[in-house]
């Protein structure tokens, strides 16, 4: 199961994300849900990065399928809606194969 945390501050925006995990539903190089998850991921990434010129902070090991992600200027208004894009995508994949992605969002540290 691919597990995905989103992390948001007191005021609700997101400030980065956790995915970790393998969703199970097909074989590697066939699996239609990781290859949606790794899509809507590493396109946030290389959009803020390249579009909004916004410093990423990512973390990748792709042997256990591993991405975290934090955004310095998180609270930008384009860098939000970037991510908000991202958080409706992956809604859309949690809710529509739920044995193999969750979907979280869990509180930053202050």
């Amino acid at each position: 199961m691919t597990k995905i945390s989103l992390y948001k501050d007191a005021d609700g925006k997101i400030t980065g994300f956790t995915s970790e995990g393998h969703s199970g539903y097909a074989d590697a190089g066939s699996d239609i849900v990781c290859a949606a998850v790794s899509i809507l991921t590493e396109n946030l990434v290389n959009s803020v990065e390249e579009l909004l010129k916004v410093d990423v902070n990512a973390e990748v090991r792709e042997k256990d399928a591993y991405l975290n992600v934090s955004v310095k200027d998180y609270d930008r208004d384009d860098v939000q809606l970037l991510f908000c894009a991202m958080e409706l995508g992956l809604k859309e994949i949690a809710d529509n194969y739920k044995r193999y992605v969750k979907l979280t969002n869990r509180r930053c540290k202050p």
